[in-house]
């Protein structure tokens, strides 16, 4: 069974909501993958976690960053590239865009997306919710920029 989160953002943009989630998958065990197309996102969502608390450390890095040799040690990896991801990552974060068809070896996905790709979103939602062994969980960003479930 595959946990997968649509997280609408409304408020905050992902670079903003990212290390609060990807903190709570790494308590949990996980070791994830966080992919996006564009590099000048990834570029802020690196910012954000090497920034988001002066108390607190999430140990990651940009693929193309790293290296090769350093891939697979990455319990976070930023990645604009296709899946299984080199760090052997069992959480996807999945910045725009669209979820990959094949989620193969993950047993927690997370989605996030604004306005522009809603019906991306939506599309993707109808495709799982028929799908076995997935289960959709729709989280809308509310007021103060808390995470309510939806759906």
């Amino acid at each position: 069974m595959i946990d997968i989160g649509f997280y609408q953002l409304a408020e905050r943009r992902a670079e903003a909501v990212l290390p609060q989630l990807i903190t709570k998958a790494l308590a949990a065990g996980h070791r994830i993958v966080v992919r996006a197309e564009d590099p000048a996102l990834l570029a802020r969502i690196d910012t954000a976690l090497w920034s988001h608390a002066p108390d607190s450390f999430l140990p990651h890095g940009i693929d193309s960053d790293v290296g090769p040799d350093r891939v697979a040690s990455q319990p976070v990896l930023l990645t604009g590239a296709p899946l299984p991801a080199g760090n052997a990552a069992d959480c996807l974060a999945q910045v725009g865009g669209d979820l990959p068809d094949d989620l193969a070896g993950l047993t927690r996905a997370m989605f996030l997306f604004d306005a522009d790709n809603l019906e991306t979103a939506r599309a993707r939602w109808r495709v799982l919710a028929k799908g076995d062994g997935v289960r959709p969980v729709y989280w809308r960003e509310g007021e103060g920029g808390r995470f309510e479930k939806a759906a």
